[in-house]
């Protein structure tokens, strides 16, 4: 009876070692490099935080080892290869005639300041729409702005703002 409980322990020791393995060559998924297309949000130090086509959010880190063609800005349109661990090992810009993304030219967004939220403008266009704008460094500031002001911006179609200004009050 000893013995055939012996049996069983080490083929049941067996049995789940062996799904443990055949779990685990599953679910190791190896991942390559891999494209990142997007907008340029941000710049912090080594890291640039990209809006990408799906719309997320993506934060790669940049060093002296990443190979670039160029020094890039807040709303450049980027195409970087990029490590699973989120290290961008190239990265360049990207234009119409290259076949990335389209670079589509600014527009323009009348309409009364909202609210100020850190880096996020929101904004009541004359059309009754609200609009969310990123607005941080690299944008152009006519002065200061605060909740009430009357303004005209430069737009890109990820919502970036290039430029602001005051505007006309309304008459």
């Amino acid at each position: 009876m000893r013995r055939g409980i012996g049996w069983m322990l080490v083929s049941a020791m067996l049995s789940v070692g062996v799904v443990t393995l055949t779990w685990a060559a599953d679910g190791a998924t190896v991942l390559g490099p891999q494209t990142v297309k997007g907008d340029l949000l941000k710049i912090d130090g080594e890291f640039y935080v990209l809006h990408d086509m799906t719309g997320k959010e993506i934060r790669l880190h940049v060093d002296q080892d990443t190979k670039t063609d160029g020094g890039f800005k807040t709303g450049d349109k980027v195409e970087a290869q990029v490590t699973d661990k989120g290290h961008a090992f190239s990265i360049k810009h990207v234009n119409a005639g290259s076949g990335g993304i389209a670079v589509l030219d600014p527009k323009t967004v009348n309409g009364d300041m909202l609210k100020i939220d850190g880096e996020y403008y929101v904004v009541h266009e004359m059309t009754g729409k609200e609009i969310r704008l990123h607005v941080d460094k690299e944008t152009k500031l006519d002065g200061d702005f605060k909740t009430g002001d009357r303004i005209e911006a430069q737009v890109t179609a990820k919502g970036h703002a290039v430029s602001m200004k005051h505007g006309n009050p309304t008459k």
